[in-house]
């Protein structure tokens, strides 16, 4: 099966768990050279489209961080669950159909793109799922699978933007640049 063929029901999937999804993806051997990106704006939300979550696509969803997996291949591809666009997409079609011109938004939504090689990534990243639980209950079931990770909670970590300890920052432009064939 090559890459371009890759089902989103052939993984363990959780709605509103991307960083999880993504955890696992990384188990993969075929993705084991695969960069992590997580998308979060320094304003607290970003606008992206095409998401299923949305009835119509077209209509932005504002995340307040998103994760997506990039394979580097002969056309760098981007693996996201949550898109209601094709589950494998090359880099610049993904990216044009599911950002909105940064010029049409705030600072403060702008998208930014920290860029962690998977194999770091599952290595480093920790979570008690705490962000996804309120006073009342969670935000959203829970996976069946266990808590990632044996150490702190750290997904605040990969989420800030203004933190250069993990990884890469880049911007919409910049990724596009090093990524797009």
């Amino acid at each position: 099966m090559s890459l371009s063929e890759l089902q989103r029901e052939d993984f363990l999937y959780q709605p509103y768990y991307c960083e999880e999804n993504i955890w696992h993806l990384c188990q993969h051997e075929i993705f084991k050279n695969s960069y992590v990106v997580f998308i979060a704006s320094k304003g607290g939300s970003f606008p992206m489209l095409n998401q299923r979550v949305m009835q119509n696509h077209v209509t932005p969803v504002y995340w307040d961080y998103h994760v997506i997996l990039l394979v580097p291949a002969e056309t760098n591809l981007i693996l996201d669950f949550d898109t209601s666009l094709a589950f494998s997409n090359d880099v610049g079609s993904y990216f044009r159909n599911s950002f909105i011109d940064n010029d049409l938004l705030s600072a403060d939504e702008t998208p930014w793109f920290r860029v962690v090689a998977a194999s770091e990534y599952v290595r480093l990243f920790c979570s008690d799922r705490r962000h996804m639980k309120t006073e009342s209950g969670w935000l959203a079931p829970p996976p069946e699978w266990p808590l990632i990770g044996k150490s702190v909670h750290n997904l605040s970590e990969f989420v800030d933007m203004n933190n250069d300890d993990i990884g890469e920052v880049l911007t919409y432009d910049a990724l596009l640049e090093r990524f797009s064939c």
